[in-house]
């Protein structure tokens, strides 16, 4: 039988880019400002995020990205909830069990 001492992780990150020429200037408020935005528009969402949810977000290059380690917020469906065209959005999924 094997015993593992230390941390045991269920992780999860995710990333997503989108090209700045594609995004609305209040879409692009909305995205750097999301945990406040997701208040505003998702129902479902109240008393559920925390600091931890937050996405860090960066523009590089005529490009937003924005990556988590623990993907608790739903970045998808809240750039759909905001009109973002997701066939520009390039999303990526990392899970390690």
């Amino acid at each position: 039988m094997k015993i593992r001492n230390g941390f045991v992780t269920n992780s999860s990150s995710s990333s997503f880019i989108v090209a700045l020429a594609d995004l609305t200037p209040k879409q692009l408020k909305r995205i750097k400002n999301h945990q406040t935005e997701a208040y505003k528009r998702l129902s479902y969402i109240h008393g559920y995020l925390d600091d931890s949810d937050v996405w860090d977000i960066s523009e590089k290059d005529g490009e937003l990205s924005g990556f988590t380690g623990m993907d608790n917020f739903d970045m998808p469906a809240f750039l759909e909830v905001i009109g973002v065209d997701m066939s520009k959005v390039k999303i990526s999924h990392d899970n390690d069990y």
